[in-house]
């Protein structure tokens, strides 16, 4: 496999020698991509044919881009050439091994309902649903990010093809048949309202065999309601299967206890009376004391939030053991559904992993696939058996879906063998994180360091240095100074001169999805770690001025 990957690089490279070199980021036509695409096609053409024959994949160039790069990158960890040193060679030869996997599989993925190759289901909490293992996120295929279009003529053709050609992969191919929306994603209800509409007329699909939710932010009662119809409207759909309020954090007594008005709580329920919502949810990025405050009024059905195998994004570093571990127990207890969010980009930016982390995954599995298979075997490993019911992928084209597809594909067959692998790479990071930065450490770090609880809280401390440990740790450099970039302009909007919650009301919608504002060199900040064991004081202060 090693040979025929070198031999497809040069071929690639030999092909591409004397052209001129082509820059479009907004297509695969460029010279980068082209030599990914040739790359590919060569290594696939001699060791998985079939890819080939299967026309429901074989034509999709942002998926042989992908293997082409994955291609050189696992090359360069093993130096390139056909005398690999043994360790090496078989993390090259393995992960060459599962390019391999994820083809074959997806060389027999069908349109065919009678195709047993489908995402598998499970019961979605006292929903009764029947869930499909992964779910389509539609937060990163919409033309825009905006609230400006009203109209499909505002929309481009292309990105509604590609839109339509996800769901098509998704529904159609995969059995992905539960779609996540949000109000607040921009024209993503404008432009699925339509598919809908479109796959509906076709009769590829019917209503009743897809479930399709939304999502709406807590606001006014006279404007959650406009809301809610708009986003029905907009779906062009009678009901939605799934309703959740959207970043709940601060806003709970606009939901259950309203000074003001009715409580959103109560307009949910009329809406559920009406037949327009059958199952009430909530997200959130929020502490996870606000996360279980939400549960325990044994108001929702399910519950989306942030839970992963590096950490617990915006709940990290607070709680009982520095993250979502507790809500996780709660949500079982109350028989609710789980919903993990966005495990590939905020779990880690793991679809384009670090070089150091790449290494403590491989040979057992690549990073993105080891993110799926924690979450799929949580119920396997934990002792109180909490599992894991749905996992959210944004897709922006239909490769996206291809690795928690097959993952889920893999767990379903040979759970066994998923499950001892994720205990050998579980081991393996651990011993690095222990490794990097001390046993002690990584059992305490969190104890004491504050987080956004309240709206007088301005920092996530406990944040910052759950960044500081994944970089120490793993190596997850670009996913940390991804991560605070958003402190950073949430600090550039702020204003000390007024109290903190009026601060938080300027920027509140945004403030829900990931709280905080930056460290500033030169202040004091000692006043905050009250809390701090003494052992850890010095080093918490070192981890957040690292970050910045």
């Amino acid at each position: 496999l090693i040979l025929v990957a070198i031999d497809a690089v040069a071929s690639a490279e030999l092909d591409f020698k004397d052209k001129p070199q082509v820059v479009d980021p907004n297509t695969n036509a460029n010279t980068s991509n082209l030599e990914a695409i040739s790359i590919a096609r060569y290594f696939l053409s001699n060791t998985v044919p079939d890819y080939f024959s299967n026309d429901n994949v074989a034509h999709d160039e942002d998926r042989l881009v992908k293997i082409g790069r994955s291609i050189v990158d696992l090359l360069t960890m093993g130096g390139n050439n056909d005398n690999v040193q043994d360790e090496n060679g078989n993390i090259v030869s393995q992960g060459l091994r599962h390019i391999l996997q994820l083809c074959e599989v997806l060389s027999r993925v069908s349109a065919d309902p009678s195709n047993p190759l489908k995402v598998p289901k499970v019961q979605f909490g006292k929903t009764g649903l029947d869930m499909p293992m992964v779910t389509l996120g539609t937060m990163r295929f919409q033309q825009t990010w905006g609230q400006n279009i009203h109209d499909m003529r505002d929309i481009n053709e292309k990105g509604q093809q590609n839109l339509m050609e996800i769901l098509r992969h998704a529904i159609l191919n995969l059995g992905i048949n539960h779609i996540e929306c949000a109000r607040s994603y921009g024209s993503s209800e404008l432009q699925m309202g339509e598919a809908l509409q479109q796959l509906f007329q076709e009769g590829c699909v019917k209503r009743e065999d897809l479930i399709i939710q939304t999502k709406v932010n807590a606001m006014k009662a006279k404007d959650f309601r406009e809301t809610l119809d708009k986003s029905l409207s907009l779906l062009q759909v009678d009901y939605v299967d799934l309703f959740s309020i959207h970043g709940l954090i601060y806003n709970y007594d606009l939901v259950f206890n309203n000074p003001s008005g009715e409580n959103l709580m109560d307009i949910v329920r009329e809406y559920q009376e009406k037949g327009k919502i059958r199952h009430v949810g909530f997200s959130s990025h929020g502490q996870p004391g606000l996360i279980l405050k939400c549960i325990e009024t044994d108001q929702f059905d399910y519950a989306n939030i942030h839970y992963h195998a590096f950490g617990s994004y915006t709940a990290s570093g607070g709680g009982l053991y520095g993250g979502n571990e507790e809500v996780m127990r709660i949500l079982k207890k109350k028989e609710m559904g789980i919903f993990i969010i966005s495990p590939y980009d905020k779990g880690g930016r793991l679809y384009a992993p670090s070089k150091k982390l790449r290494s403590l995954t491989l040979p057992e599995m690549e990073p993105i696939s080891f993110g799926s298979q924690w979450l799929f075997s949580h119920q396997d490993r934990d002792k109180g058996n909490v599992g894991v019911h749905t996992i959210s992928v944004g897709a922006a084209r239909p490769s996206d879906l291809d690795e928690p597809f097959v993952a889920a594909i893999m767990y379903s067959l040979n759970k066994t063998d998923i499950v001892e692998k994720v205990d050998i790479i579980s081991k393996r990071l651990r011993d690095a994180e222990i490794e990097a930065l001390g046993e002690d450490w990584v059992n305490s770090w969190w104890h004491g360091v504050p987080n956004c609880y309240t709206v007088d809280d301005a920092y996530q401390f406990g944040q910052m240095v759950w960044l500081y440990n994944v970089i120490k740790a793993w190596g997850m450099l670009d996913f940390a100074r991804d991560r605070y970039e958003v402190f950073d302009g949430n600090l550039k909007k702020w204003n000390f001169q007024m109290p903190v919650h009026e601060n938080i009301d300027k920027i509140r919608v945004a403030w829900g999805y990931m709280p905080g504002i930056a460290y500033e060199p030169n202040k004091d900040y000692t006043k905050y770690f009250k809390e701090v064991p003494d052992k850890n004081k010095e080093r918490v202060l070192e981890a957040i001025e690292f970050v910045w």
